[in-house]
């Protein structure tokens, strides 16, 4: 095999040439006659399965589902993580590829933490997509940039404060005091004290009685996912239909990544919340930027490609510089990484890119994502807390809880 067929294969394709060199000695391919059981639903041995030649039926209880190479899903493993979901059955001639999955994983890590420890954009101009290198606004940004020219948005004084304060040991009334200061938030979190999400027996009706209601912690999160919104405005109308498009769908993300937070355990679920709507926050210096630009200049695939392009390092940089803790920091490049894994427990990383798959469920390009048990943020769920068949029904379920949530920032 060589590095450009591994290069077509999800998540390798996230490698540089050298970083694939180094797993291809891993690498094994095996031709298989139609009926050979290829492998079993149970323990797996860490070995991750792709199909690159045929047609394989895979089976999890009454579901049958078949992947033929060349397809989408024939991108993604076919099986993966310490427990295989399904059962799979050559149905033609076929040619599957394994490779130990903690070499794969191991690779990705140390790529990221590149990433990480960069702390800012790492594009190579010269690898972008056609429409961003011909675009004179694209071009403009990056070389801005890259000057140390470009101004990144700043957090409400509100959250500020509360979150600077919150270094220290404050009271409910100290916390009260500097809410307070925002009239429109401190009016805002009485009402999420008193939705059904938090109600007790009797209403509040001042800030410090939320607050008390909430939890001092809760309530930080709270604030800063409130004024956040304000972020998210443009008079250009062009820039500002996108982003209002991604403050749409990262409303969904917080709600989704809540409910989740308070499903699964294991994380704070305001600050799942919070992580949830700011996982895409880097798109803003970008579009900003391009807002004094003429509109005849500004065609939505090119904001579209550069946002994708910036989200992710300008993510990192603007949490960090608001102060959010490291794992936070991470979340904008990491929330669209399905095959992202940190060893351990459920973490917040892992409650997000959760959400993120689940709000793209029903979407157009649904076929494209990958089967939600190939996820390591899945495969790290104790007793299999959302099973397969779980995950098709939560926004069901739930929904009333997310409509709840949503109400949030409905102001």
């Amino acid at each position: 095999m060589l590095p450009e067929q591994l290069r077509k294969l999800i998540p390798c394709n996230h490698l540089n040439g050298s970083e694939l060199s180094l797993l291809l000695p891993a690498c094994r391919s095996h031709r298989y006659p139609p009926g050979t059981l290829l492998f079993q639903q149970g323990p797996s041995d860490g070995t991750a399965f792709y199909l690159l030649d045929g047609e394989v039926m895979l089976v999890r209880g009454e579901q049958i589902r078949a992947v033929s190479s060349g397809s989408k899903m024939a991108q993604y493993p076919l099986a993966c993580g310490s427990h295989y979901e399904t059962t799979a059955t050559a149905k033609t001639d076929v040619t599957l590829l394994s490779l130990p999955e903690s070499a794969m994983l191991t690779a990705l890590e140390n790529k990221r933490a590149k990433s990480i420890d960069a702390a800012g954009l790492s594009v190579d101009f010269a690898q972008l997509p056609d429409i961003l290198r011909q675009s004179e606004v694209f071009y403009t940004f990056w070389r801005t940039y890259r000057e140390n020219s470009l101004t990144l948005p700043t957090l409400p004084q509100a959250a500020i404060r509360l979150r600077a304060a919150m270094q220290k040991e404050i009271g409910a009334d100290e916390g009260a005091r500097i809410i307070q200061t925002d009239p429109i938030v401190t009016a805002r979190l009485i009402e999420i004290a008193n939705s059904p999400l938090y109600s007790g027996v009797t209403p509040v009706a001042t800030c410090q009685q939320a607050i008390a209601r909430i939890g001092l912690n809760a309530a930080r999160q709270l604030v800063t996912a409130l004024t956040v919104g304000r972020l998210f405005q443009c008079r250009q109308k062009k820039v500002q239909r996108q982003i209002q498009s991604i403050w749409r769908n990262s409303v969904r993300v917080s709600c989704l990544s809540y409910v989740l937070g308070r499903h699964i355990g294991g994380v704070d679920p305001e600050q799942a919340l919070l992580a949830g709507l700011m996982s895409h926050v880097g798109a803003l210096p970008f579009l900003y930027f391009a807002a004094d630009f003429p509109a005849d200049s500004l065609s939505e695939n090119m904001l579209q490609a550069g946002v994708r392009a910036v989200r992710g390092g300008l993510g990192i940089q603007m949490l960090k510089a608001w102060g959010f803790p490291e794992e936070m920091c991470g979340i904008p490049a990491f929330c669209d990484d399905w095959f992202y894994h940190a060893p351990g427990p459920t973490r917040l990383t892992d409650i997000v890119i959760l959400a993120h798959w689940h709000a793209r469920l029903g979407r157009r390009k649904t076929g494209e994502l990958p089967p939600i048990e190939v996820l390591p943020a899945f495969q790290k769920l104790d007793m299999r807390q959302i099973s397969p068949e779980f995950s098709l029904n939560l926004l069901h379920n739930a929904q009333q809880q997310i409509e709840q949530v949503r109400m949030f920032f409905d102001y």
